[in-house]
Parts: C-alpha cells; sequence; structure tokens
C-alpha cells in the first residue's frame, strides 16, 4: 500500500504503556478484521490510465506529490492492486501497460498493417525495389513499419477505462486521519474489489502489508465465489517488450534486403543462415532472462512454503515503533490478529498459504504466464511481414502466390510460434538452476540456447524443404505440405496442453486464481 501504510497503521498515544498499547491493537484489529468500510469516501477507485500520466508517476517511489485528485468515490472497485514499493518501477509499469493495453495495441497493429497491405495492393502506396531480376516490381514495407508503429502508440497512449484501487492515488497522504480511515478500511476495500491484482517480484511475498492484502482477499473469496486472483510477474512486461521487438528486427530483412531469384533454394539457405544467427545471439539473452525468471519463482515457492508473518518486513518494526518522537502501534500484531480472526489462527492461514496457494502459483507463474496469446502477440511482426511479401507479390500480378505465401505467414505465426515458444519455455524452466561454476554456467546456457536454436532450424528446416528443395508438381504442393504438416502437430501439442492443465485447474479456479 500506499509507501509502506503511512509507516503504522496509528498512532499510540503518548508515553510507553504496553497494556495501553495492546488494547489499542487488538481494537484496531477487530476494526479492520470486520471488513468494514469506515467512512464512504474512502472507498475510492480512479481509472487504469491516471495511473500512466506523467510517465507514470503514480508508480514511482521518487515521486513526491499528491495524486489523490485523481480518483473518486465508487461504490465497486474493478481492480485492486497489490504490489511491492521495493520491486523495480519500471518492470512494474511495462507490465501493468501491457497488462492493460497490449491487446488493444496488438489489435490496432493488425489493423493498421492490413490496411496498409489494402492501399498497397490498390497502387495507392509506393514500395521499394529488391529484386534485381525484376527491378520494376515493388516490394511493400508498409505493413510491418505501421503495425509497429501503430502498436506502440496504442500501448503507450490507450486510455483503459477499468476501475481499479491504486494506495498512491486512492489515499490521501496529505490527510493523516483520512490515510488513518482508508488504512482501517482496507478489509472492506478488499471485499468490494471484483479481482485482485498481484504485480509479483522478489520482494512482493516478503512484505507484511502484501501478505496481508492477499489474506483480506482470500477471506474475502470465501463470500463470493466471482472474485478472481490476477497473478503477473513484474518481468513479463521488459520480456514482452524485447520479444516484440526481436519479432521486428527478425523480420526487419524479409522486407527490405535485397535478393535475386537466381540463387533459387541457396537464397533461401542464405535467409534460414542468417535468421539462425540472430535467433542464436538474441536466444543466449533470452535464455539468461527466462532462467532467472524460473529461478526467481522457485525461490517464490520456497518462501510461500515457508511463509511466516512473523518473518515478513514492515516499516514500523524497522523504524522501532517510534517516529517524530512518538510511539506507532505495531502493524504485525493488528495484522497477526487481523488473520487469527479471519482463519481461526495464524497458523491456518501460513499452512493454506503453505499448501494450496503456493501449488496454485506454482502452477500459474510457471505453466500459465507464457500462454498461447502471449506468444502470438509478442509474435505479430513475423505475421506483417509476410502481408508484405504476398501483397507485393498481388500487386505485380501474381495471385497464387499472394495466397501461398499468405498461408505460409499463418502457419509460422499460429501454429509454429506458439509451439516454439512453449518449447523455450520449457528448456529454460526445465535448466534454470546456476551451474556451480562460473564456466560451467556459460556451458550450460550456450546448451541451452543450442537447443533452442535446435527448434527452430527444425521450423526453418521444414519450411525451406517445402518451398525449394523437394519438387513437387504444382506450386502450391509445398504450401500444403508445409501447412498440413504444423497443423497435424500444434493439433497433438495442443492436445497434450489440454491433458496435461486439466489436472490443475480444479484446484486453481477453486482458490478463483486466474494467470
Amino acid at each position: 500500500m500506499a509507501v509502506e501504510k503511512n509507516v503504522g497503521i496509528g498512532r499510540s498515544l503518548e508515553g510507553d504503556d504496553s497494556a495501553e498499547r495492546d488494547a489499542r491493537q487488538t481494537q484496531v484489529a477487530t476494526y479492520v478484521a470486520r471488513m468494514e468500510i469506515s467512512d464512504p469516501d474512502v472507498l475510492r477507485a480512479t481509472r487504469a490510465h491516471c495511473a500512466f500520466r506523467g510517465c507514470a508517476q503514480a508508480l514511482r517511489p521518487e515521486h513526491g506529490g499528491n495524486l489523490y485528485h485523481e480518483s473518486f468515490v465508487s461504490e465497486k472497485i474493478s481492480c485492486f492492486w497489490s504490489h511491492s514499493w521495493h520491486g523495480g518501477p519500471w518492470t512494474k509499469i511495462l507490465t501493468l501497460l501491457l497488462h492493460h493495453n497490449g491487446l488493444a495495441a496488438v489489435l490496432s497493429g493488425f489493423f493498421a498493417a492490413l490496411v496498409a497491405m489494402l492501399l498497397f495492393g490498390l497502387g495507392l502506396l509506393r514500395g521499394i525495389p529488391r529484386n534485381s531480376d525484376a527491378p520494376d516490381m515493388q516490394w511493400s514495407t508498409w505493413s510491418l513499419g505501421s503495425g509497429l508503429l501503430i502498436a506502440v502508440l496504442v500501448v503507450v497512449f490507450w486510455r483503459s477505462q477499468q476501475l481499479i484501487f491504486l494506495d498512491r492515488i486512492c489515499i490521501d497522504r496529505d490527510d493523516r486521519e483520512q490515510k488513518r480511515a482508508s488504512i482501517f478500511s482496507l478489509g472492506g476495500i478488499l471485499k468490494k474489489s471484483k479481482e485482485m491484482l498481484v504485480l509479483w517480484d522478489s520482494t512482493w511475498s516478503g512484505r507484511l502489508w502484501c501478505v496481508f492484502e492477499l489474506a483480506a482477499f482470500l477471506k474475502s473469496q470465501q463470500s463470493s465465489s466471482e472474485k478472481v486472483l490476477l497473478i503477473r510477474p513484474t518481468f513479463l512486461g521488459p520480456c514482452s517488450m524485447v520479444l516484440f521487438f526481436g519479432s521486428f528486427f527478425m523480420m526487419l530483412p524479409v522486407t527490405t534486403m535485397s535478393f535475386n531469384q537466381s540463387w533459387g533454394p541457396f537464397g533461401l539457405i542464405v535467409r534460414a543462415l542468417g535468421a539462425l544467427l540472430f535467433v542464436f545471439i538474441a536466444g543466449t539473452f533470452i535464455s539468461l532472462a527466462l532462467r532467472a525468471y524460473f529461478r526467481s519463482v522457485e525461490r517464490l515457492l520456497e518462501e510461500l512454503r515457508n511463509i511466516s508473518v512473523e518473518n515478513c518486513r514492515c516499516a514500523c518494526c524497522d523504524l522501532d515503533h517510534t517516529m517524530d518522537g512518538a510511539n506507532l502501534l505495531c502493524d504485525r500484531e493488528i495484522v497477526k490478529e487481523c488473520v487469527s480472526i479471519w482463519f481461526g489462527s495464524l497458523e491456518a492461514f501460513e499452512e493454506s498459504i503453505r499448501s494450496e496457494l503456493s501449488d496454485a502459483m506454482a502452477t500459474g507463474l510457471k505453466d500459465r504466464v507464457f500462454t498461447r496469446g502471449w506468444s502470438l502477440s509478442v509474435t505479430t511482426p513475423i505475421l506483417w511481414a509476410y502481408f508484405d511479401v504476398a501483397v507485393s507479390w498481388a500487386a505485380a500480378g501474381d495471385v497464387l502466390w499472394f495466397f501461398l505465401i499468405l498461408l505460409d505467414g499463418w502457419v509460422l505465426w499460429f501454429l509454429c510460434g506458439p509451439i516454439y515458444a512453449d518449447y523455450l519455455t520449457f528448456i529454460t524452466c526445465r535448466y534454470c538452476r546456476r551451474a556451480r561454476s562460473t564456466c560451467g554456467e556459460i556451458l550450460k546456457n550456450t546448451g541451452i540456447v543450442l537447443l533452442g536454436s535446435g527448434g527452430f532450424l527444425v521450423i526453418a528446416g521444414s519450411y525451406v524443404l517445402c518451398q525449394g528443395f523437394i519438387p513437387f508438381e504444382k506450386e502450391w504442393y509445398g504450401a500444403a505440405v508445409f501447412g498440413g504438416s504444423w497443423l497435424t502437430v500444434a493439433t497433438i501439442h495442443l492436445l497434450y496442453k489440454v491433458s496435461r492443465n486439466k489436472s490443475h485447474s480444479a484446484r486453481r479456479y477453486r482458490l478463483g486464481i486466474r494467470s
């Protein structure tokens, strides 16, 4: 919450009477545990896009301004953002941007690429000459370029209207009484929230107030089966950005590089090897990032299996319960009493986290973060590039090649891309642990990259074989074999994933967890 909830949920009376302190802490805990709203004015929300104003100043700890004016009284809250102020702010900002604006950005970019393809096909846009054997032929670069431009603009400027609760905006930092009323009403605010979005990083599970928010939301779920717990690792934002722009730069030579048709299959080999070199270099960084992510997930699960409210950090304890000469009530003792009221005992809550929630989060963070929809979104530039190549042939009068190349693009993007993404996440998760030495770590990561490059080589090799090396009787036979083969593989892969995830679904959705 708002930079450690104002360092203490409330202040004690002057002096150091331990009996009086204990009585007040019990009184506060009892009130908070009711999950009621102390004042209708504290149940406030803001639009998601307001959190991104001023370079997302509401999410940057160094910004000291009061943003309370961006909030308003609301009877319901669509999503409660739970996050740690001790994690990296920009990874959190990127993750939230993509969470709220990513789908709109991809769809807008897709529409822009289609419009650019149509305009080029109608002769309203000019292309560039690339084929030395046909210097008069114009090649489109518009779909890839316009798709990227529109997608980036929408990510940055899209105004998501979802009603969210963000501590920095919805709690008045300058009004001590209002701030205290908001904190006393935290349970009620969570009870009024339809979803809780956990922006998970390595610091989240170690903060007392993050654990309290989780406990309050789990308690509120008992009275409503419609409440959903969303888990988003903050790693996901920068990772998605890197892969999206990586896909763009990998496909840029496809729409701009000069070539000679007389090269035949040799030209395809040169391009495939160039793409393989790019994949190997980019794969090194991707492998390091994914392995680091899965190691951090392992650490989180270990922390959850050993979770203890007693060991979580809170600012009031760090300050020895004094600030500006006044004594502070202990947030830890208040949280412990609240949790005991909700779950019967502190041990019962901790056991629930260690057993059911840790298993559900393991499934969510390992198997349900890098989904098919996610992989299709970050690799959309592949399809945009094929729009350009296909419409270039259509503009030259070869309608058959237009459809064949368009089919190849859909197969590579819609079928091959998700399979390859699952393959990469599987091997990086399987071998995420560090080697015992630096040399061993380098060799291990290189081996993982080689395995990843091997998967790319299988896809590229099947494409090259079907497009040049196998002498099919008719041109469209190659595209049909390529598409049919990968459709079969994709169907088997989908059936395997469905059967594998079925056992996890009941537990995850019983807890209302969605990834």
